[in-house]
Formats: C-alpha cells, sequence, structure tokens
C-alpha cells in the first residue's frame, strides 16, 4: 500500500512526555491493588517493551501507540458489574472520544508510512503524532521492570498444568 506523497511523519509533541505509573514490586498487583496503577503499570509496560525490542531487535520495525480513551466493551468488570454506570460512562467516552474505527483510520496510514523506515521505537499518541518516551523510564529502571516481568512469567507458567 502506498501512502500519501504529502504525508510526514509528525514533529514531537514535548508537552506530552509525562512520567507514568511504573511500580516495579508488584507487577501482577499481588501485595496491593488499585485499578489505575495496574492500568499505568502495563502503559509503562509497553513502553518499555516497545523501547527495548527497538534497542535490541534493529531491523524490526516496532511501534508503540498510545490510543487514549476509547470506547469498547475492556472496561465493564471495572464498574463491579454496574449497567447503568458502565452504559453512562461508555457513553460519555463515546461523545469525547474517537471510536475504534476512527482511531483506525487515523493511525494506519502511519502505520504503513515508508517514512518509518529505520525509525524504529517511536512513540505516537491518539492523533498519530510522536511522543517522546517518559522520563522516568531510564535504562535500570527499564530493565529491572523487565526482569520482573519475566521473572513472574516464568512463574506463572510453571504454575499451570500441562
Amino acid at each position: 500500500m502506498k501512502t500519501d506523497p504529502s504525508f510526514q511523519l509528525p514533529h514531537l509533541d514535548l508537552a506530552s512526555a509525562d512520567v507514568r505509573g511504573k511500580q516495579v514490586g508488584d507487577l501482577n498487583a499481588e501485595k496491593s491493588y488499585s485499578a489505575m496503577g495496574v492500568h499505568l503499570n502495563t502503559v509503562a509496560g509497553n513502553e518499555m517493551l516497545v523501547l527495548d525490542a527497538a534497542r535490541r531487535l534493529p531491523r524490526v520495525g516496532v511501534f508503540g501507540l498510545n490510543p487514549g480513551l476509547i470506547k469498547t466493551d475492556i472496561r465493564s468488570n471495572f464498574l463491579n458489574g454496574n449497567k447503568f454506570v458502565f452504559a453512562l460512562v461508555e457513553g460519555l467516552i463515546g461523545l469525547l472520544n474517537p471510536t475504534a474505527e476512527q482511531y483506525a483510520e487515523r493511525i494506519a496510514p502511519l502505520l504503513l508510512a515508508s517514512e518509518l523506515e529505520g525509525r524504529s521505537g517511536l512513540l505516537f499518541n491518539s492523533k498519530a503524532r510522536g511522543i517522546l518516551p517518559s522520563a522516568g523510564l531510564t535504562a535500570p529502571h527499564t530493565k529491572a521492570f523487565l526482569a520482573e516481568s519475566q521473572a513472574l512469567v516464568a512463574r506463572v507458567q510453571v504454575a499451570q498444568p500441562v
């Protein structure tokens, strides 16, 4: 698929370079649970996976996407099964944010752009604009987070019956 010849890579949005939740030590929320904390660990973990993969696998194009809030059923269990509150929240999200289809229409041309060739590790927001990696995700923190993630996966795999 060819991209629009007028397409240019977006400029970095310095204002969106933030520090996200990055709690090393309890990635599986076994010691304490906070829905937002777990969500932010997931966001930060995804960002670290992208940056680490881009560093370790230079021939593979790896990019991070942050779609923001999109109306889906993913939050259905988050509101304790309250269908009314869920419908209200998702309705508001649907009014104020792009649909999954609108997001796909916005991001697909970016991901197919030939200008991304050789630029692995870039991160993009919901409007397909480049964003900087979170400042708090230093190399030592990323290394600790990924090591803990690998240990967690190994522990869970051992616990699963064959």
